[in-house]
Formats: C-alpha cells, sequence, structure tokens
C-alpha cells in the first residue's frame, strides 16, 4: 500500500528524486537549446553533439533514478510516492532502451 509520504526521508529516496527532477531539467535544455534536432538521428548526432550529450546525460540520469529508487524501496524501505514515482518513470525509461536494444 502506498503511504502518505510525498518525500522521501532516506538519503538514497532523496537521490532518486533529484537524478529525476535533473531528467527533466536536462530535457527541458536539450529541447530548448539553438542547436536542438529530432531525437535519435543518426545523421545530425555528430553535427549537432551539444544536444546529443544532454539527452544522454538526461537518458542516464532517469537510469540511475530507477536503480537508486529500486535500492531504496527494498534497501531502506522507503515507501513516499515520490520515489515510487521515480521508479515508475525511470523503469519506462529502461524499458525502452532495452526494447531499442533488443528488438
Amino acid at each position: 500500500m502506498i503511504s502518505r509520504n510525498v518525500y522521501p526521508q532516506t538519503r538514497p529516496g532523496k537521490w532518486s528524486i533529484g537524478l529525476l527532477l535533473a531528467v527533466f531539467l536536462l530535457l527541458i535544455i536539450a529541447t530548448t537549446s539553438p542547436q536542438s534536432a529530432p531525437p535519435f538521428n543518426v545523421s545530425t548526432l555528430f553535427t549537432n553533439t551539444w544536444p546529443a550529450f544532454v539527452s544522454m546525460t538526461a537518458l542516464a540520469a532517469a537510469m540511475g533514478a530507477f536503480f537508486v529508487g529500486l535500492y531504496t524501496i527494498f534497501r531502506h524501505h522507503e515507501r513516499a510516492t515520490s520515489v515510487i514515482f521515480a521508479v515508475l518513470l525511470g523503469g519506462l525509461v529502461v524499458l525502452f532502451v532495452l526494447l531499442q536494444l533488443f528488438i
């Protein structure tokens, strides 16, 4: 059952939320940069390195939020709603990456 706590109480839980916020911030920076191109376009990946670097950093931050959130839930028994939300969104990103790699 989901608790009524919204804010995490443990340090890894706070890291998970911080990484999730970093994902949103990095994606806003990547899409509003003047050199932005369509995502995952191989022909413009090396000509527009700044948006590609920021997008890949956002991807790594989302995966980090997922794994840190899982660690926090199972190891520290964190039940904050925000940590569960971070795990769900990070899990969707991990699922997307795995489907892109293997299908």
